[in-house]
């Protein structure tokens, strides 16, 4: 099994809720195309960081669909279905 790790912060910080939900709105229905996902977890910390897990079969599902051309069309998505601002962490 291999976890992706993907974290962001948030602002404003009580903005969370709205970005998780655009989140799952943009993302979830792509993720469960997927060959080799298996679920997501999310967990908020109260300065606004959100971290997401995103569990794969195996490291090469995960690298497969990290290649998929549709990516940075749904990254566009999520900026625009999102009214706050969000920067992904290293």
């Amino acid at each position: 099994m291999e976890i992706e790790r993907l974290s962001f912060l948030v602002t404003p910080a009580d903005r969370v809720d709205d970005f998780i939900d655009a989140d799952r709105k943009v993302w979830e229905p792509w993720l469960q195309q997927q060959r080799g996902y298996i679920r997501k977890s999310v967990q908020v910390y109260p300065n606004g960081r959100v971290d997401l897990r995103i569990f794969w079969d195996s490291k090469k599902n995960l690298e497969q669909a990290s290649k998929d051309p549709q990516i940075p069309a749904l990254d566009v998505k999520l900026r625009a279905e999102f009214l706050g601002a969000y920067n992904r962490l290293p």
